[in-house]
């Protein structure tokens, strides 16, 4: 018998690799040293959740009075690495700095490689890896220069503003979503940080603006920006990235006057930014806890579907929204699923619907599982207005669609809560596609048996 050797599968190494980053990361903010009152996490949970939230890119975090407060710069630097490494993906990571001082990677090695960072050509990957951290650090430079105007001047000291403004150019890139502001992010008035609240107006919006800027281009697709700086042309544009434009044209300008209407015309400019940050970022400008039930059922929509395939967003994807619904256009219409000159096969179809109901699932069971952990749990003490249901399953859009917004109530759960949510923003951010991937062929839709039953049609709906 000839031996054969056996290769890891390139979707666990994925799982396997962030899992590691998550460990790593936990038992480092876990030192003291990461913590302000130079002594140990009082439990390994708060730790581990933080370190989970930062990896993967959501911005959730269970201290009352924000990352800027209860960590040192150690622990802050801390978290910039996992978000960096989150946003990019570790084995983006490693891939370019394996090739950067090495030789030619071998073709099995490409193909390897490729198929962890969803590359449609192995013999190109490792460019496609280069550019995605060329476009991801040029973006975050164009922030961080962005943001000096704005730190320098409202910051004590040069230093802290030029960590300000680049702590903040990378978690807004990334869409993470964690701030130094203090636990209210960015809202002002009553309940906001000081730093924040003692921002000129020109300097709070121009802030909140570029912010705005940078969730976008990191939500957008590192395929899009490659695709729009090659072409230029629209109409010369790959389909994905019309698509991807689309989408996320539709998505703000929908969020925008849902919310707009939805909280009495009250602020155009916290409406556009909720519309933005609701996909996948976690900043906020407005108490989330006092939003109408409909923004707040606008907000977990937004939150659900993220951004598009192959960038820092998190969600189902807004190419999974197109496809559905316009399968279903072309459904009632008696029309072939096409679009943009273009016909889409049953498979994706079946694909973009299996992804929504798996994701509503596993949504409901985190919040059926919060639920029953956070039994004693008064809304009333805590502070909050929402109820409790409201916020748990607000928590649990959130956490699924790596997100970071939250009704105030994340660090007030339970252990077993803050567990279920840790385990959202995991499988969130890698994609529940990505864990039934390990099944290998088993996940194709065409029949390998060698007999066929007799087709057969029955009453649905």
């Amino acid at each position: 018998m000839k031996n054969q050797k056996k290769t890891l599968n390139p979707y666990l190494l994925v799982i396997l690799s962030f899992v590691v980053i998550i460990f790593i990361g936990a038992l480092l903010l876990f030192m003291p040293f990461a913590r302000k009152d130079n002594d140990f996490a009082s439990n390994f949970i708060d730790p581990l959740f933080l370190a989970t939230s930062a990896t993967c890119v959501t911005g959730l975090n269970s201290f009352k009075q924000g990352i800027g407060d209860e960590l040192t710069f150690a622990g802050q630097l801390i978290i910039i690495i996992l978000i960096q490494i989150g946003g990019l993906g570790f084995i983006t990571l490693l891939t370019f700095f394996v090739t950067l001082f090495s030789g030619k990677l071998q073709f099995k090695d490409r193909l390897f490689i490729s198929l962890m960072v969803n590359s449609e050509d192995a013999a190109e990957v490792v460019s496609f890896v280069r550019k995605i951290i060329i476009i991801s650090f040029s973006f975050e430079l164009i922030g961080f220069l962005l943001g000096l105007p704005v730190f320098l001047i409202c910051c004590e000291n040069k230093t802290e503003g030029i960590w300000y403004s680049l702590f903040t150019s990378i978690s807004s890139y990334n869409n993470a979503g964690f701030d130094l502001f203090g636990s209210a992010s960015l809202i002002r008035g009553v309940g906001g940080s000081e730093f924040v609240n003692n921002l000129p107006d020109w300097a709070y919006y121009y802030m909140c603006s570029y912010i705005m800027l940078l969730i976008v281009a990191g939500g957008i697709s590192f395929v899009v920006v490659m695709d729009i700086f090659a072409k230029r042309k629209f109409k010369q544009l790959r389909v994905f990235t019309k698509i991807s434009l689309l989408m996320t044209a539709i998505l703000l300008v929908l969020g925008f006057l849902t919310f707009l209407i939805s909280e009495g015309f009250t602020s155009p400019f916290d409406a556009l930014f909720q519309s933005v940050t609701c996909r996948t970022a976690g900043f906020a400008t407005i108490n989330q806890d006092r939003l109408s039930a409909v923004s707040k059922a606008v907000s977990c929509f937004l939150m659900f579907f993220g951004g598009n395939p192959l960038g820092t967003a998190g969600g189902v994807k807004t190419t999974t929204l197109y496809i559905i619904v316009l399968a279903m256009i072309c459904y009632l219409t008696g029309r072939k699923v096409t679009s943009f000159h273009r016909r889409y096969s049953n498979e994706v179809i079946v694909k973009a619907m299996s992804l929504v109901l798996l994701a509503v699932t596993t949504i409901f069971v985190a919040f059926f599982a919060m639920n029953a952990f956070e039994s004693n749990l008064d809304m009333e003490a805590i502070g909050l207005t929402s109820t409790k249901s409201s916020a748990l399953i607000y928590e649990v859009f959130s956490a699924f669609g790596t997100v970071g917004v939250t009704a105030g109530i994340t660090p007030y759960l339970s252990v077993g809560s803050k567990i279920v949510i840790a385990v959202l923003m995991f499988i969130g951010r890698l994609g529940p596609i990505t864990f039934f991937q390990l099944l290998g062929s088993k996940m194709r839709l065409d029949d390998k048996s060698k007999y066929r039953y007799v087709e057969e049609d029955f009453l649905i709906g």
